[in-house]
């Protein structure tokens, strides 16, 4: 007989019930061994929390169950297997469904409906049982930081923190870095970005010690009012050693407040097809920039990323389009739309190269979903096997591919709905004639944000392909793509301008 057994135990386990992963071995062989085993297979997962399926050693016994190499499964308790009763029952499931059946040392099993429901009960309360640790360690935690204590990890730059102590102190050498970037910030006018430049170009580390300074986590600095001693827990201020003082936060905050006034959509220029240009070579977003060339100021669109931390760059070298003809041409796709309704409601109803698209992105993104997937896979068959040990590189290669797994999902959920749109019935179209009706007679009247708002209503997105001359008269070899949201046969390509 092949049997398996499967041992486990978190942290908290040995801390509190004294468990080991020795004494569970020694007895679940004993067990197989009595049961007449002749080849016994283990599986282990140490400091993992029974909460959670995703586990390195359960996942190994799942394969060699799915792979028909396992008759009994022994496991001291079912509180081993799984903590929580949904995962219990799903477990006992799969392996029944491979023919393979569990044997617990500390609970008697009968596969009979009066065994499956005390099954039932007492991964109820072995659920139960961790709700009410976890109900407690929140009240304790809140009771802890009522009282001035730190409840939690404390990670905060320009700090640092003994866990065993609950003390929190200046790490002095980071925070002479934190009273840089708000004097900085708030006597020189060089901005959030600059900031971030200027701590890359000093080789200042950042806490990691890799990587760049972002202007988001300058940003992040600059709004957290730990620096001024006050390190927020639900909505509980606890008092912690101040890096600044109140007045200098309260200038970084309204300088901060300026900012956001002057560029939340009311910037001094206004750049009708922002976010929605694409660049076909890079693959970066065009962003409006105000730049100069050959002596003279205008606006322009450009991939190029110079944000502190950014990941691409952009065009090498830089792609600048000159705003004005661009817009000027979208604007007149976009009119010659409105202006023949019945035209784009038939392509509408007749011709959907969109959809088309759709399927085709649907389809690489299945792709990609699946090798992640098999590269997960082969991650744990390592670790369950020995070749790889469960090391920081290893968690956070884990973490990453669980991360893009999870941001590739959200994107299939938003395709699924673009798809279902695209080829749901004929409200939308209706919403177009009635929306070129409204405004044909006005189309050259409009202010910008009518503008705006019809562009983004037609157009989902324009890609700019090829070598760009940044000349004063506008560029040159540019290949302009605009795909409507609504197909139309005649508006998928501009051509070079």
């Amino acid at each position: 007989m092949q049997a398996a057994i499967y041992i486990r135990v978190s942290t908290e386990d040995q801390a509190k019930h004294g468990y080991s992963l020795a004494e569970q071995r020694e007895a679940c062989y004993r067990r197989a061994i009595s049961l007449g085993a002749t080849m016994i297979l283990e599986f282990a997962d140490e400091g993992v929390s029974g909460a959670t399926l995703d586990r390195p050693g359960l996942n190994a016994l799942r394969e060699a169950v799915r792979g028909g190499r396992v008759e009994i499964i022994i496991v001291r308790d079912p509180d081993r297997l799984s903590r929580r009763l949904a995962h219990q029952l799903l477990l006992t499931e799969e392996f029944e469904r491979a023919g393979a059946r569990l044997d617990f040392l500390d609970f008697t099993w009968q596969d009979t409906p009066e065994g499956r429901m005390f099954y039932a009960i007492r991964g109820a309360i072995a659920e139960f049982e961790k709700e009410k640790i976890r109900e407690r360690m929140i009240r304790g935690k809140l009771q802890k930081a009522k009282q001035g204590g730190i409840p939690i990890g404390f990670y905060n730059y320009g700090y640092t923190y003994e866990p065993e102590t609950g003390q929190v102190s200046l790490l002095e050498e980071e925070a002479a870095v934190v009273k840089h970037i708000f004097h900085w910030f708030v006597h020189e006018d060089i901005g959030v970005n600059g900031v971030a430049k200027r701590l890359n170009d000093m080789g200042i580390p950042t806490r990691k010690r890799k990587g760049l300074w972002h202007r988001m986590v300058v940003r992040q600095i600059l709004t957290n009012p730990v620096y001024i001693g006050k390190w927020r827990y639900k909505d509980i201020d606890i008092s912690v050693p101040p890096i600044i003082d109140a007045a200098l936060w309260a200038k970084a905050q309204e300088k901060l407040k300026e900012a956001r006034r002057l560029w939340a959509g009311k910037g001094r220029h206004n750049y009708l097809l922002s976010g929605l240009i694409t660049c076909g070579d890079c693959g970066n977003s065009m962003t409006g920039v105000y730049s100069q060339w050959w002596g003279i100021r205008e606006r322009r669109y450009s991939c190029s990323q110079k944000s502190q931390g950014s990941k691409k760059s952009g065009c090498k070298p830089s792609k600048m389009l000159l705003a004005e003809p661009l817009e000027k041409a979208v604007w007149q796709q976009v009119c010659s739309w409105l202006k023949d309704p019945e035209k784009l409601v038939e392509a509408a109803l007749t011709f959907s190269p969109g959809v088309a698209e759709i399927h085709k992105e649907l389809e690489r993104l299945g792709k990609h979903l699946r090798e992640i997937e098999r590269g997960r896979e082969a991650l744990l068959d390592a670790l369950a096997s020995g070749l790889l040990d469960l090391d920081a590189y290893t968690r956070d290669k884990l973490a990453e591919l669980k991360w893009r797994k999870e941001r590739l999902e959200q994107r299939r959920v938003e395709l699924t709905a673009a798809l279902q749109d695209a080829e749901g019935g004929n409200q939308r179209p209706q919403d177009l004639r009635a929306l070129a009706a409204e405004v044909l007679h006005s189309l050259d009247e409009l202010d910008f944000a009518t503008k705006k708002s019809l562009v983004r209503a037609l157009v989902a997105r324009i890609i700019v392909s090829g070598r760009v001359s940044p000349g004063r008269h506008g560029p040159s070899g540019v290949d302009i793509t605009i795909v409507a949201r609504i197909p139309h046969p005649e508006a998928d390509d501009l051509g070079k301008p």
